[in-house]
């Protein structure tokens, strides 16, 4: 199963990587914990909020089908139908 980290969305691991310079131990430990998970209803608000922050995303434009499903946060996956 592809974790969080795999399915984090371009853009995003982009933001991650410039604000390393400054926050690497922070932006280590948020690779860490997205390694580890594989859905988006496992991660809890605090990390929300650090990929938010630290991903440089604009979340005052989501609405709540973005905050339910993390689609501004990660790919999602396609299911192919036989």
């Amino acid at each position: 199963m592809t974790t969080l980290l795999e399915k984090l969305r371009p853009e995003i691991v982009d933001a991650l990587e410039k604000s390393r310079a400054d926050y690497d131990y922070s932006i280590t430990g948020l690779y860490n914990k997205l390694d580890s998970l594989h859905l988006y209803s496992q991660l809890d608000m605090g990390t929300i909020r650090d990929l938010t922050l630290w991903g440089d995303v604009n979340e005052m434009k989501w609405d709540y089908i973005d905050w339910k499903y993390g689609d501004k946060l990660f790919k999602q996956e396609t299911v192919e139908l036989a």
